[in-house]
């Protein structure tokens, strides 16, 4: 909540889901409140059924679904930016934007684009480390398939859940990796990836940790994931063709040799002929 309050940028809506927690929660939430100047600050405590069903309440209190009460609602201009789309960014409990600039870095790149993802920076074997995910705007769909997306530093559109759907809460620890493939792999969602550090990534949650339970669990979810959005036709080819894929794709990255690589080729044709395929044509008449 620190990080939020910090922010150079006022410009967004903060909005706090607990699962009607007993802890103390509450109480730090109503005296973070106090602190929440220049913002248009929402929360709500209730009973959820797990984290994709309080991150659904989230979006459909920024949609405008639900109604909770909202603290210090700010003068925001109603006329900056309107010919853009709202976008929504799920800052889990446990992470935490990198800096007081992050919101007012991020700004100018939220151009329409369905998804614009960002860097993790996630403390690993007493290593820092940044997880750019892809590193690259142009995904292709072996890219969706390995699934490697960091919902954490990734601002969605907000209209994309109403076409798309919210997050499928029977999955335990896979439903952001499912709405981001279908977006991104069923429906052709836009997708830019921008080289900012977005959120320090809590690695102590339950989607990260490298016990052997949670490590099958995920693997479960996961193939389900792909029966459900894809054909297992897809899936076979993918799987067979990787080599080949990634081999193309860092040809293509590498100009020089992707263009030397053509040079040969287009030479081999004209002194061998065009590589024929394995298709067998029979004469029926």
């Amino acid at each position: 909540m620190e990080s939020v309050f910090a922010q150079a940028c006022h410009d967004f809506e903060y909005i706090i889901v607990d699962g009607a927690s007993t802890d103390g929660s509450v109480d730090v939430i109503r005296a973070a409140a106090l602190q929440a100047e220049r913002l248009t600050f929402s929360w709500v405590s209730e009973k959820d059924s797990g984290i994709y069903n309080a991150m659904n309440k989230g979006i459909e209190i920024a949609s405008g679904l639900r109604v909770v009460n909202a603290l210090n609602r700010s003068e925001r201009s109603e006329d900056k930016n309107k010919e853009l789309p709202e976008y929504v960014l799920m800052l889990n409990s446990g992470d935490y934007l990198v800096d007081e600039r992050v919101i007012e870095r991020i700004m100018p790149e939220l151009d329409g684009t369905d998804i614009v993802q960002g860097n993790n920076i996630e403390e690993r074997n007493g290593h820092i480390c940044r997880n750019r995910g892809y590193g690259k705007s142009d995904i292709d769909m072996n890219d969706v398939l390995q699934g490697h997306f960091l919902h954490q530093a990734s601002f969605c559109r907000r209209d994309l859940f109403d076409r798309y759907g919210y997050f499928d809460e029977s999955y335990r620890i896979a439903g952001d990796t499912k709405f981001f493939m279908n977006c991104l792999g069923v429906h052709n969602a836009t997708f830019m990836y921008v080289d900012i550090d977005v959120v320090n990534y809590d690695c102590n949650g339950i989607s990260a940790l490298q016990c052997s339970k949670w490590i099958m669990q995920g693997k479960t979810e996961y193939m389900r994931i792909v029966g459900e959005l894809f054909s297992q036709r897809l899936v076979n080819y993918i799987e067979d063709s990787e080599k080949k894929i990634n081999l193309y794709n860092n040809l293509h990255h590498h100009k020089w040799i992707w263009n030397l690589t053509m040079a040969l080729a287009h030479l081999h044709n004209r002194i061998y002929g065009e590589l024929r395929n394995d298709t067998k044509k029979e004469i029926v008449q």
